[in-house]
């Protein structure tokens, strides 16, 4: 097996394993009891637990950037409102977060973790960099993108936590209550040419 091969087994049966045990029972040796390989190979991969859950948060990180970079293009679909739009767009990135539970589950967890704190949360901030850049262009100047960002994400990751253990249902009306959520504080921060305009 080549040594990408092997990271992505382990990055695979890390996120089960999160999902499934908790962080406090993630170890290296319960990842690749998981992953039906030798402890020691993880050490070929990576520099340890910290370094291969990291991998894990980034991989998850890409998947959702590669997701909201294909669907951005919609903030500016003709004939809707921005909030329509926005609606698209808050749908696209919820459905993604609720097809994989355990995936969900795993970054719930890890994301809140001090490990995260430590070894991954720049890696993660500067993931998303690139896109709050381009959509602080719809925000009123002076508008803290960061933290208006971590609110949207911190948001998210509650309702979907909600979800995952069974307080609410993953139904329509469940989507749209988590969306009028984020909307009613991210709609104030936004210009009011761009609220107004619908491209013809």
């Amino acid at each position: 097996m080549e040594v990408q091969e092997m990271r992505q087994v382990f990055i695979d049966s890390a996120v089960r394993v999160v999902a499934r045990d908790g962080m406090e029972k993630t170890t290296t040796k319960a990842i690749a009891s998981e992953a039906k390989l030798n402890e020691a190979y993880i050490y070929k991969c990576f520099s340890g637990k910290d370094d291969l859950l990291s991998a894990a948060l980034h991989m998850e990180d890409v998947n959702f950037a590669n997701l909201l970079q294909k669907t951005l293009p919609i903030m500016h679909m003709p004939g809707l409102s921005w909030k329509e739009r926005a609606y698209i767009l808050w749908k696209k990135s919820w459905d993604l977060i609720l097809s994989k539970p355990a995936d969900c589950i795993f970054y719930i967890r890890y994301y809140y973790s001090a490990s995260c704190r430590a070894h991954a949360y720049e890696t993660h901030l500067a993931c998303f960099q690139p896109l709050i850049e381009k959509a602080s262009k719809s925000f009123k100047p002076g508008t803290y993108m960061d933290m208006l960002i971590h609110q949207i994400f911190s948001t998210m990751l509650f309702f979907a936590s909600r979800v995952m253990n069974g307080e609410l249902e993953n139904s329509e009306e469940t989507t749209q209550w988590a969306f009028e959520q984020i909307y009613s504080f991210v709609v104030p921060n936004v210009r009011a040419e761009v609220l107004e305009e619908e491209d013809k």
